[in-house]
C-alpha cells in the first residue's frame, strides 16, 4: 500500500478529535443532537486548522444512521462512504477553479434533486474566490434551499465573501493552535507512529507549524523522513545572535548560509520577520501562544537585549525589505540592506535611528563613558547617573563672564580713527532733485539691511519713555572683534575713568560700533563720569527710547577698552541745541518745520540703518526729473504741453 502523509492518515473522523476548536465542535455537537442544523454555515480562519474537516464531520453526522451523543458512529454505510470519498450525499466543489456563474447555475440545478441520505451537503471550499455574479447567482438558493440540502463554505478570507452571502449562514471561526495543544497532538501521533524525537526537534515541528495542525504534521513527515532536525541555514538563531550583537559582518554571513542552503530570500525575510515580532510581542507583554516554551524563552532573552525601538525600527525595514523585493532585481539585496541598518544605526536616515543614535549618546553621557565608545542605547544601564543640569540661562543685560580656566579672550584691536564728516546739510551732498534723493535713500536703506538684519522695534512715544535707569539692559550686540570682554573687565576691576578720559577715546570706540548702533550715537556726548556709570546726553526723549536700545553694545565696548564693567545712563542734554523738544534726528521730516508730521506720526519703516551718511556716495545714474528720465526711456518723444 502507497505511504500516505500523516496529517491524512489521522484526519478527524469525529468532532472530538477536531484539535483546538472546542467552541466550534461543540456547537456543530449540540446543533446535531438536538436537531437544530442551520441550512447554511461558513467557516474561516487560517489554512490547516480543520475547516474542510469539520466539514465532512458535519456531512457524515447528517446522514449517520447511528448517532451517538451528536457524534457519527464511523461505521455506519453513510459514515464510511463520507471517510472513502465515495458518498452520494456530500459534493465538494473548489470555487477558486469553478468560480464562474455557469459553475453556480449547474450547482443550483442539481441542488433540488434527491439523494440515498437524509441530507445532500455541499462543501464550497475557498468560496472568496467566487466571482460577484456567481456570488449573485448563488443567494437565492442559499437563502431558501430545498429542505434535504445544507451548505457549507470554507474561506480564508471572509473579508472577501459578499456581505449578503455571509448574513445567509452561521459565521465560525477557526483559531490558530496553541503550541501547548500542538506539542501534545505531534506527541500523540509519535506514539501511534512508535517513534521516539527528542524535545528540541519537537520544538522545531511545532515553530514549523505556526499553529496550523496541518504544516505541524507535514513539519513532523519531513522531520521522520531527514531522521532530525535540519542543521546548517536551516535555523535563523546565527542572524538573531548577530542582531543581539549588532554585528554587521555576522549578520550578513548567516543570511548567506540561511541562503546557501536553498532557502528563498523572501521566505527567509518573513520567517525572520516573524521571529522579531515575537520578540516585539513578548517585549510588550503581549501574548504569543504558539511559541514553545524553549522558543519563548529564548525570544524573551532577544526582546529584552534589543529593546521595543530597535525591534520595532528592525520590523519595519525589514518589512520594507520584503516588499521591494518583488521590484528588486537581485531579491537578496532589499534584505541584506535592511540587516545593515539595523545593525548599523549611522548607515540609516530614518528619525528611528537617529532618536536610537542620540539615545545612546544621553545614555554615554549619563554613564560617564566617552561618547565615541558608547555602547547602543539599549545595552545601557538602566540605573546610569542622571545628567547634569543645563546651565541657568544668562542674563541679556549682564556681560559674559568667562570661567577661570577658560582660554584669553580677543584683545581689542587699536583704535582706528573715524573720517572726518564732510562739510554740507545733512549728508553732505548737495540737495538734489525728488529722484536722486529716492535713489539715495535706496542705497541708505540696502547699507543699514547689510549692517543689521533685525530692523529696530517701533519707538515709544516721548510721553511713554521711562525713566532711565542706572544700568541699561539692552541685547547683547552683534558679534564684533572689538567687543570682546576682557575677565577684568567683566568682574569690574580697576580705577573708573574720568569723563576726559572717556572722551579722549569715544570717536575711536564709535567707529568700532555697529552701523546702527553709531548712527544712534552720533549725535549725543558724554556729560559726567559719576564714578563706575558713565552718563551720556542726548537731544531729546525720543532720541534716548531710540539709543535706550543699543546700549548694551556701547557698555561692552567701554569695558572692553577701559578693562571695567562700565553702566550708561542715558540722560535728556538741556543744553543740547533743541534739547528736549528737537526734532529726531533719525527722521527724515523734521518736527518743528512748517507742515511737517510730528515725531509721532513717523512711519515705523523710516528709520534706516545707514552708518555715516556722509560716506554714501552721489548716484549719478538717474535723470534730474521724471520729465528726463521719461524723454530718455523714449527717444524721439517730445513734450506737448
Amino acid at each position: 500500500m502507497a505511504y500516505q502523509s500523516l496529517y491524512r492518515r489521522y484526519r478527524p473522523q469525529r468532532f472530538a478529535e477536531v484539535v483546538g476548536q472546542d467552541n466550534v465542535t461543540t456547537a456543530l455537537g449540540n446543533a446535531v443532537r438536538e436537531q437544530r442544523t442551520g441550512h447554511a454555515y461558513l467557516f474561516s480562519g487560517p489554512r490547516g486548522t480543520g475547516k474542510t474537516s469539520s466539514a465532512r464531520i458535519l456531512a457524515k453526522a447528517l446522514n449517520c444512521t447511528d448517532l451517538h451523543d451528536g457524534e457519527p458512529c464511523g461505521v455506519c454505510e453513510a459514515c464510511v462512504a463520507v471517510e472513502a470519498g465515495s458518498s452520494l450525499d456530500l459534493f465538494e466543489l473548489d470555487a477558486a477553479s469553478n468560480n464562474g456563474v455557469d459553475a453556480m447555475r449547474d450547482l443550483i440545478a442539481k441542488a433540488s434533486l434527491g439523494s440515498p441520505g437524509r441530507n445532500k451537503v455541499y462543501i464550497l471550499d475557498e468560496v472568496h474566490m467566487l466571482t460577484p455574479a456567481a456570488s449573485n447567482a448563488l443567494l437565492k438558493t442559499l437563502e431558501e434551499p430545498p429542505p434535504h440540502v445544507t451548505f457549507v463554505l470554507a474561506t480564508t478570507d471572509p473579508q472577501k465573501v459578499l456581505p449578503t452571502i455571509r448574513s445567509r449562514a452561521q459565521h465560525y471561526e477557526f483559531g490558530l493552535l496553541n503550541a501547548a495543544v500542538l506539542e501534545a497532538h505531534v506527541r500523540d501521533i509519535l506514539g501511534r507512529e512508535e517513534v521516539e524525537l527528542d524535545d528540541e526537534t519537537i520544538g522545531y515541528v511545532v515553530r514549523r507549524g505556526s499553529g496550523s495542525a496541518r504544516d505541524t504534521l507535514s513539519a513532523l513527515d519531513q522531520v521522520l523522513a531527514l531522521g532530525g532536525r535540519p542543521t546548517g541555514g536551516g535555523s535563523l538563531d546565527g542572524l538573531l545572535d548577530a542582531l543581539v550583537a549588532r554585528d554587521t559582518g555576522a549578520a550578513i554571513s548567516a543570511l548567506a548560509a540561511a541562503l546557501d542552503a536553498g532557502r528563498e530570500p523572501r521566505l527567509v525575510g518573513e520567517e525572520l520577520l516573524g521571529r522579531l515580532r515575537d520578540a516585539f510581542l513578548l517585549a510588550a507583554g503581549g501574548p504569543v501562544g504558539q511559541l514553545p516554551e524553549d522558543d519563548r524563552v529564548r525570544l524573551a532573552a532577544v526582546g529584552r537585549a534589543l529593546g521595543l525601538p530597535v525591534l520595532s525600527r528592525a520590523l519595519e525595514a525589514i518589512g520594507t525589505a520584503l516588499t521591494d523585493m518583488r521590484q528588486a532585481p537581485d531579491a537578496r539585496v532589499p534584505l541584506e540592506v535592511a540587516l545593515v541598518r539595523v545593525t548599523r544605526p549611522d548607515t540609516d536616515s530614518s528619525l528611528a535611528a537617529l532618536v536610537e543614535r542620540v539615545a545612546a549618546l544621553e545614555a554615554a553621557l549619563a554613564a560617564g563613558v566617552p561618547a565615541k565608545s558608547a555602547a547602543p542605547a539599549s545595552a545601557a544601564p538602566a540605573s546610569a547617573a542622571p545628567a547634569p543640569a543645563p546651565a541657568a540661562p544668562q542674563s541679556a543685560a549682564s556681560p559674559v563672564v568667562p570661567a577661570a580656566d577658560a582660554p584669553p579672550m580677543a584683545t581689542m584691536p587699536p583704535p582706528v580713527p573715524s573720517p572726518a564728516p564732510a562739510a554740507g546739510p545733512s549728508n553732505g551732498a548737495p540737495a538734489g532733485p525728488p529722484a536722486a534723493e529716492a535713489r539715495r535713500r535706496l542705497q541708505a536703506r540696502q547699507a543699514g539691511t547689510a549692517a543689521a538684519s533685525k530692523p529696530p522695534p517701533a519707538p515709544t512715544p516721548p510721553a511713554a519713555v521711562p525713566t532711565p535707569t542706572p544700568t541699561a539692559s539692552a541685547v547683547p550686540p552683534a558679534a564684533h572683534p572689538a567687543m570682546a570682554v576682557p575677565a577684568t573687565a567683566a568682574a569690574g576691576g580697576g580705577d573708573a575713568p574720568t569723563k576726559a578720559e572717556i572722551d579722549a577715546v569715544w570717536e575711536p570706540l564709535l567707529a568700532t560700533l555697529t552701523n546702527a548702533t553709531r548712527a544712534r550715537y552720533k549725535g549725543g556726548r558724554f556729560l559726567d563720569s559719576d564714578g563706575p556709570t558713565a552718563v551720556f546726553g542726548l537731544p531729546n526723549p525720543f532720541h534716548l527710547g531710540r539709543c535706550q536700545e543699543k546700549a548694551g553694545e556701547v557698555e561692552q565696548a567701554l569695558a572692553a577698552h577701559f578693562g571695567r564693567r562700565m553702566p550708561l545712563r542715558l540722560e535728556v542734554d538741556a543744553s543740547a541745541e533743541g534739547g528736549g523738544g528737537g526734532a529726531d534726528p533719525f527722521s527724515r521730516r523734521g518736527a518743528g518745520q512748517p507742515g511737517a508730521p510730528g515725531l509721532t506720526d513717523a512711519p515705523e519703516d523710516e528709520e534706516e540703518d545707514i552708518g555715516d551718511v556722509h560716506a554714501l556716495p552721489s548716484a549719478t545714474d538717474v535723470g534730474s526729473t521724471v520729465l528726463d528720465r521719461l524723454l530718455q526711456a523714449f527717444p524721439g518723444a517730445e513734450v506737448v504741453e
